[in-house]
């Protein structure tokens, strides 16, 4: 058994697991890489696959103020897809997915970006790697992410308040390496 045994006097009825397990709000985003040439990836919204060739692309925009306070705060996060409209034609549609939890996995690393409020800097947590205890690396002293996932580019880059800018996936490395 986990954990332990409690007074059912004391305890206030729980709701069932499955319940307590459910997608609530703007839910999950999973980006998953499979092939950087070519391009490769399959994206999950709610554990509902959309097929990479309706996907236009997927941005994240993470910008703060640097520490004088000098800058504007963008949190956004936006699905371009094609989708058919009642004419059958195909159309090009917006989603904006925060609040939500996004996962990006590629090329051996996992970027996570949970963002508990539309368009605010509240309740963001950016987290890099996925350690063999199942913790990941939280990030702090970050000045910005970008992330962009589409059929010709896969790319994710943060960006410390002293300016220097990093690849999160380790493709310039892999370019560079025979």
């Amino acid at each position: 058994m986990f954990g332990r045994s409690k007074n059912e006097v004391d305890e206030p009825e729980r709701p069932p697991a499955s319940d307590a397990a459910r997608i609530q709000g703007g839910g999950l985003a999973q980006v998953i890489v499979t092939g950087l040439e070519p391009i490769d990836f399959h994206l999950y919204l709610n554990d509902r696959l959309v097929p990479a060739e309706d996907v236009e692309s997927l941005s994240v925009a993470i910008e703060s103020p640097d520490e004088n306070g000098i800058g504007e705060e963008m949190v956004r996060a936006t699905l371009a897809r094609y989708v058919t409209n009642v004419e059958g034609k195909r159309t090009q549609e917006y989603t904006e997915l925060f609040p939500c939890t996004l996962y990006l996995v590629a090329n051996d690393r996992r970027v996570a970006v949970t963002c508990q409020n539309a368009g605010s800097l509240n309740g963001l947590w950016i987290s890099l790697g996925l350690k063999s205890d199942g913790t990941s690396s939280e990030v702090s002293g970050a000045k910005s992410l970008r992330i962009v996932v589409s059929q010709d580019v896969v790319d994710a880059r943060l960006t410390w308040l002293d300016g220097t800018s990093e690849d999160l996936l380790g493709v310039a490395e892999k370019a560079g390496s025979t």
